[in-house]
């Protein structure tokens, strides 16, 4: 019934609203770094137990947690760590479908918009933005790798 991009589409914002919930708990969000930590530790374990078509998508999740947590942990979007959303959308361009591109950027942009670290100024404004921008790079890139790895 569903296509696969529609399942990890669906796996990456189920991860992306637990993250949220983890974020906007007072008490959870101090939290962030280790369980960012611990998360890396399942993501080796789990090399060696699951096969190449599950890891990816284990590690599509894994990656997407970690990286909303260990931005948002480090100051949201004042964090110097911003810049691995972008380098977010191009990994799972790249791991799963192109098309997942587009609902991760989607689904960022809502989680950052709810994660109550958005302050009303021009700048932020201009980050949100910045990632439909960044979505058909993304996207064509997926393609192309998609294009030549299939041939």
């Amino acid at each position: 019934m569903f296509t696969d991009s529609v399942k990890h589409s669906l796996f990456i914002i189920l991860a992306l609203a637990l993250a949220l919930i983890w974020v906007n708990n007072p008490y959870l969000a101090d939290y962030s770094l280790q369980l960012t930590a611990a998360l890396v530790i399942f993501l080796v374990i789990s090399h060696r137990i699951f096969t190449a078509s599950p890891f990816i998508l284990t590690e599509a999740i894994v990656s997407t947690i970690s990286v909303v947590l260990i931005v948002s942990a480090t100051g949201g979007f004042s964090s110097p760590f911003f810049f691995l959303n972008y380098f977010l959308l191009f990994e799972l361009s790249l791991l799963l479908e192109e098309q997942i591109s587009v609902s991760l950027t989607l689904a960022l942009m809502v989680f950052y918009l709810y994660s109550h670290q958005l302050r009303p100024s021009i700048n932020n404004l201009a980050i949100l933005i910045s990632f439909l921008f960044m979505t058909p790079m993304a996207y064509l890139t997926g393609k192309i790798y998609q294009t030549l790895h299939a041939s």
